[in-house]
C-alpha cells in the first residue's frame, strides 16, 4: 500500500508545478481580446459583477481579469461620482442577446469582438 502513495505524490507534484504556466497562458490569451463600443447603450441582465473604477481602462482590465465565463462585455458609466465610474460586467454579449440592448444615456456598452490580428 505504501508504494502506491509514493507513486501518487510525484504525479501530483508535477501537476502543481504546471498549474501557474497553464493559468498564465490563459491570461495571455484573454489580454488580447478587443472590445467595440456602443455610445449611450447598455446590455441589460446577465450582470456578474458591479465595481467602481477610475476610468474605462480599469473596467476593461477588470473584465479581462474575471475571464471569459464571467465577462464577455461590460457597461461603463460615463458620469462619475467622487471620481469613480460604475463598471457592470456581463457574461453575455449583444450578438447573443440583441433584444437586451437598451438606450441608457449615461452608459456606454463595450462588447467583445471576434476580430483577429
Amino acid at each position: 500500500m505504501q508504494m502506491l502513495h509514493f507513486k501518487f505524490i510525484p504525479v501530483l507534484t508535477n501537476w502543481l508545478l504546471l498549474l501557474p504556466f497553464l493559468t498564465l497562458s490563459q491570461r495571455y490569451t484573454e489580454q488580447e481580446r478587443k472590445f467595440y463600443k456602443l455610445d449611450g447603450k447598455s446590455l441589460l441582465g446577465n450582470v456578474t459583477a458591479v465595481r467602481d473604477v477610475k476610468d474605462f481602462m480599469d473596467c476593461s482590465f477588470l473584465c479581462l481579469e474575471y475571464g471569459l465565463y464571467a465577462c464577455l462585455s461590460f457597461n461603463f458609466e460615463r458620469s462619475n461620482i467622487n471620481g469613480f465610474h460604475s463598471c457592470e460586467l456581463s457574461n453575455s454579449e449583444r450578438y447573443l442577446e440583441p433584444h437586451k440592448i437598451q438606450e441608457r444615456n449615461s452608459y456606454d456598452y463595450y462588447g467583445t469582438t471576434t476580430e483577429v490580428n
